[in-house]
């Protein structure tokens, strides 16, 4: 296992160099120049000149890349060039809302799509069984942004039970009124991830139900259920973790619609923001640390899926490396 690990976090390491190496030029190959950011529209030779100097934006690409890739190893995300504030702990407190918003309702939907699905494929003969399938195949198809909306209209508007958006100016110093502005957004995010997982889990474990080892085990006596979580729900989950992983990623990337929509002051609104202002340090930052989120989650992704599938059990072990 140990070699295993050490392989696979050396891709990781390695994909997060690529990745920094990519955001940089990515955003050095887009029209305009870092140095906008600072500048009226009047400026003169001299003032521009002025403002490249001090974002660095006459150096060459090279000398640019270097010196940003130091200060991200020292911890150092830079400073915006709007505010002048460090963007590494802007980052941090944002994420005090981007993050449980993506957990909570990541949480919620996990256990109801492991219900929702085991049911539609277990009892994929019944009404309800077709009902749930139904209902997961509709709720992939819709917007997100227009469950949001409608939860807005209905809960917040009509029946005014929770807040239509934003977040206490104290934060999480009141977790009542923190978890209230975040109910309708988990929800709306709730809706739409469960539907798409329940997908999942069904076909998982309509597979499982078919195979031959769960048939050779009801033979020999074991009951339907007790067949399935003896021999069943390990290979069922193999696949699903894997979308797991992907839906958790998908959700902190989505965060910029589900921000807009509730405006809360989270990674996602910080994001459009500065790309609105062209403030390339927190586009830098915002980015890095979504793409350190997405890679991590599909390491920790790979390495459960291979602890739960029996049949990478070699993989591992290091006897197949």
């Amino acid at each position: 296992m140990g070699r295993y690990l050490a392989r696979r976090s050396f891709f990781l390491v390695l994909s997060l160099a690529v990745g920094m190496v990519v955001i940089f030029l990515l955003l050095r190959l887009l029209p305009g120049d870092p140095a906008n950011a600072l500048l009226s529209i009047h400026a003169t030779p001299e003032q521009i000149a002025a403002a490249r100097e001090q974002v660095n934006a006459d150096q060459p690409v090279a000398t640019q890349l270097a010196e940003w890739t130091s200060q991200v190893l020292r911890g150092d995300l830079g400073s915006s060039f709007i505010s002048g504030q460090e963007v590494l702990p802007d980052i941090a407190a944002r994420l005090g809302v981007t993050l449980p918003l993506t957990l909570i309702a990541f949480t919620i939907s996990v256990l109801l799509a492991a219900v929702l699905g085991f049911l539609a494929a277990y009892r994929a003969d019944t009404w309800y069984g077709t009902l749930f399938t139904g209902v997961a195949q509709v709720g992939i198809a819709v917007p997100v942004f227009w469950v949001g909306t409608i939860f807005v209209w209905i809960f917040a508007l009509r029946l005014g039970l929770l807040p239509s958006g934003g977040f206490p100016r104290g934060g999480w110093a009141d977790p009542a009124a923190a978890l209230r502005s975040l109910a309708l957004p988990v929800a709306t995010i709730v809706t739409v991830m469960t539907a798409s997982l329940t997908r999942y889990v069904r076909s998982a474990v309509l597979d499982v139900l078919g195979s031959d080892h769960l048939r050779t085990a009801r033979a020999l006596g074991a009951g339907p259920l007790d067949a399935f979580a003896r021999h069943g729900l390990r290979n069922a989950a193999v696949p699903v973790i894997a979308i797991m992983g992907v839906e958790l990623a998908s959700t902190l990337l989505g965060a910029v619609v589900i921000e807009s929509v509730f405006t809360l002051p989270g990674l996602g609104s910080m994001l459009t923001r500065a790309i609105a202002q062209h403030d390339y340090p927190v586009i830098q930052g915002v980015l890095l640390v979504t793409t350190i989120f997405v890679l991590l989650v599909g390491f920790l992704a790979d390495v459960t899926q291979r602890l739960v599938d029996p049949r990478l059990q070699a993989t591992i072990t290091g006897a197949h490396v």
